[in-house]
């Protein structure tokens, strides 16, 4: 193992004591102190792999193009279907 293992190994094992201990406190009333609260989020947020700006590009040019096509497809059915109802009953 390399030392950034041993290193990161070693943060885990601190977190997951403070998080005991912290675990230990609140469960007499059952409530997260406040400030507890946000330090176990502001832990987990470190967790997060974000994306990088190129990742969110893609992601959202994605998005977009799945969206128009969704619409276009709800839109063209909606038209066929009114269509029909029209011709039908009118």
């Amino acid at each position: 193992m390399s030392r950034e293992d041993d290193r990161s190994r070693d943060r885990e094992e601190r977190r997951t004591e403070k998080q005991a201990s912290a675990a230990s406190e609140a469960a007499t009333d059952g409530r997260t102190p406040p400030m507890e609260f946000l330090k176990e989020v502001r832990s987990e947020l470190r967790k997060v792999a974000w994306p990088d700006r190129k990742e969110v590009r893609s992601y959202s040019i994605v998005v977009l193009v799945v969206t128009a096509v969704l619409v276009a497809v709800i839109w063209g059915m909606d038209f066929i279907f009114r269509e029909a109802v029209v011709n039908t009953l009118g």
